[in-house]
C-alpha cells in the first residue's frame, strides 16, 4: 500500500515590504518543484499538497503568526502529516521553540518535517546538524537586534528623542548637523503645559495621585491618552493614578533628556519592563516645563510618602536544571564556594543522599572537547559562512530604497512640470496651482530628507566584506565554543547525570547530547 503524505508548504519573510514579499512565491515555487520531482522519483509514495501557508512581516523569533497558527490547527485536526519548508530559518530563528517543534510537537502529532536546503528530514534519522543550525539562526536575529539597539543608543546619547510621539505638554522640534538629524523636545505652551505645572504644584502642596486625577477629571481636562496613545497606561479616557505618577517621575519634565527607562525584555519577548536607574541614558538638557529644583523636591517627597521595593534577580548558571543526581533523582545545584554543582538533597541533612559533586570548569572543558570533535567531523564551515552572507544581503535593502526614492523624485519633477504647463495653458487657475505646487514640494522635501539619511546609512555599511568577515569571525567563535553560555547548553545537551560509587566514592559524569556525538 502506497504511503500518503498530506503536505503543508510553509513560507515566511520577516517584513511586509514589497521586495521581501516577492520572495514568498519563489519559496513556494521551489518547494512545489521539489514535491513534483520527489513524486516522480518515488513511486511508492503519494505527496498530496493540502495547503500553502504564508506569513509576511513576522520575525523568525515570533511564533504568533496567523498562517503558522492556522497550520497548527490543521495539523491537530489530522489534515496534515508533513510540513515542508525551504530552510530552518524560514521556519524559526528561536532556538528553544524550534527545538520544541522538531523534537516534541511534530513527533507527538506524527508529522514529518522537511527542510530542503538543510537536508533535514525527521522521517529519517534525526539530523545531527539541526542544533547547530538553530544556534546560528538564533545568533543572526540576535545580532540584528543588537545592531538596532546600538543605533538607538547612539541617538539617545546625543540627546535625540527616540519616542514616536512627544510626552504630554511637549512637541518635537527637528534640526540637522550635517546629515545627522536630532529630535529635541520643547514645551508646547498650551493647556497641557499649564496642567503639568499644576500637577507638580498640587503634589508639593500635599495632594496624592488619586486626588489630583479626580480634580483634573472634574475640571473636564483631557488626559494624555486623548493626545498620546497608551500614555501612562491611561484607561477609559480619564486621568488615573498611573498617568499622574508618570508625569511626576519623568525627568523630561525638568528638561533632562533621560531615556531607556523602559525596555523590552529581549528581542524574543515583547513585554516592556522598567530599567534600573543606572541603565538610564542621559542626553543634553533642554527647556523643561518645571525647574530641576521642583522635580527633585517631588522625588524627595515621594520617597517619604511611599516604601521602596527592590527586586533582585537570580543568576542562572549554565548547567542549572540540566544536571541531575543518579542516586536520588534530585537536582544538582550550583554552590558558589565550591565553584561547581552538588546534589541538592545531600545539602538538606538526614542522609537523604551523598554529596555528589562536579566542578563547573570540568564540565565546560569536557563538553567543549566533545563539541569541537563533533564540529570538525560533521560541520561544513563554508556552508555556514555562505548562510551568513545570504542573510546579511536579505537585511540590507537600503540601496533598493534609494533607487525607489530617486524614481519617486523624478515622478514629482514630472508632476511639477505638468502643473506649470497647465498653468501656462490656463487649464488650472492661480489658486489651484499654488495648492498643487505646495503639495508636491512637501513630498519632495520628505523624500530628499530620507534620501540623505539613506545615503548616510549606505556609506556606513558599504564595506560589506568587513561585515561579512565579522559574521565569519562570529561563526568561528561559536563553532570553537569560545562563547560557551546557557543557550549552548539548552540547545545541545539533553541532560547530565552525576553518579557516585558508594564503596569507592568514585564519581562518574554522563553527558547526554541532543545529537549523536
Amino acid at each position: 500500500m502506497r504511503k500518503i503524505w498530506n503536505v503543508a508548504i510553509y513560507a515566511r519573510v520577516s517584513t511586509d515590504k514589497k521586495e521581501q514579499q516577492e520572495s514568498i512565491p519563489a519559496q513556494v515555487q521551489s518547494l512545489r518543484k521539489w514535491l513534483l520531482d520527489k513524486s516522480k522519483s518515488d513511486s511508492d509514495v503519494i505527496y498530496n499538497l493540502v495547503e500553502t501557508y504564508e506569513d509576511a512581516g513576522f520575525s523568525g523569533s515570533n511564533f504568533d503568526r496567523e498562517s503558522f497558527i492556522k497550520m497548527k490547527e490543521d495539523i491537530e485536526k489530522g489534515k496534515i502529516n508533513m510540513v515542508l519548508t525551504r530552510d530552518l530559518s524560514r521556519f524559526s530563528r528561536n532556538y528553544v521553540t524550534a527545538g520544541y517543534y522538531l523534537e516534541d510537537y511534530f513527533k507527538v502529532n506524527r508529522v514529518r518535517f522537511i527542510s530542503v536546503l538543510d537536508n533535514v528530514d525527521t522521517d529519517q534519522e534525526y539530523n545531527d546538524i539541526i542544533p547547530f543550525k538553530n544556534i546560528l539562526n538564533e545568533m543572526y536575529i540576535r545580532d540584528c537586534s543588537r545592531r538596532v539597539r546600538d543605533a538607538l543608543k547612539q541617538r539617545m546619547i546625543r540627546g535625540s528623542s527616540i519616542a514616536s510621539k512627544p510626552p504630554y505638554g511637549y512637541m518635537f522640534e527637528e534640526y540637522y548637523e550635517g546629515n545627522v538629524k536630532t529630535i529635541k523636545l520643547i514645551p508646547s505652551k498650551d493647556e497641557a503645559t499649564d496642567v503639568v505645572k499644576e500637577i507638580y504644584s498640587l503634589y508639593i502642596k500635599g495632594w496624592g495621585f488619586g486626588k489630583i486625577a479626580t480634580y483634573l477629571n472634574k475640571k473636564g481636562i483631557e488626559p494624555p491618552s486623548a493626545r498620546v496613545k497608551n500614555f501612562g497606561r491611561a484607561k477609559f479616557g480619564i486621568w488615573t493614578n498611573n498617568s499622574i505618577h508618570y508625569i511626576l517621575t519623568n525627568p523630561k519634565y525638568a528638561g533632562m533628556m533621560v531615556q531607556q527607562r523602559w525596555k523590552k525584555i529581549s528581542y524574543k519577548v515583547k513585554k516592556i519592563v522598567t530599567t534600573d536607574e543606572q541603565d538610564w541614558i542621559y542626553g543634553c538638557d533642554f527647556e523643561g516645563i518645571v525647574t530641576k529644583e521642583m522635580f527633585e523636591e517631588v522625588q524627595s517627597l515621594m520617597k517619604k510618602r511611599a516604601k521602596n521595593h527592590r527586586y533582585k534577580g537570580g543568576v542562572i548558571h549554565p548547567f542549572s536544571t540540566v544536571i541531575k543526581c543518579n542516586e536520588c533523582g534530585g537536582s544538582v545545584s550550583y554552590r558558589k564556594k565550591f565553584e561547581g554543582y552538588k546534589c541538592t538533597n545531600s545539602q538538606m541533612g538526614g542522609g537523604r543522599c551523598t554529596s555528589h559533586s562536579v566542578k563547573e570548569e570540568f564540565l565546560k572543558r569536557t563538553i567543549i572537547k566533545d563539541l569541537k570533535n563533533y564540529v570538525n567531523k560533521y560541520v561544513n564551515k563554508e556552508d555556514e559562512y555562505n548562510t551568513a552572507r545570504k542573510i546579511y544581503n536579505e537585511q540590507d535593502d537600503y540601496e533598493k530604497e534609494l533607487k525607489n526614492i530617486e524614481k519617486d523624485l523624478k515622478k514629482l519633477d514630472m508632476q511639477f512640470q505638468q502643473v506649470y504647463e497647465d498653468k501656462l495653458n490656463e487649464v488650472i487657475n492661480e489658486r489651484n496651482t499654488d495648492i498643487l505646487i505646495t503639495g508636491i514640494q512637501k513630498k519632495q522635501q520628505i523624500l530628499v530628507e530620507r534620501k540623505d539619511e539613506v545615503i548616510s546609512i549606505i556609506a556606513k555599511i558599504s564595506d560589506k566584506d568587513s561585515i561579512y568577515n565579522a559574521y565569519r569571525d562570529k561563526i568561528d567563535r561559536i563553532l570553537n565554543f569560545e562563547e560557551f553560555e546557557r543557550m549552548t547548553v539548552e540547545t545541545l545537551i539533553d541532560k547530565i547525570i552525576v553518579s557516585e560509587n558508594k564503596v569507592t566514592k568514585e564519581k562518574k559524569v554522563e553527558i547526554f547530547y541532543k545529537f549523536r556525538a
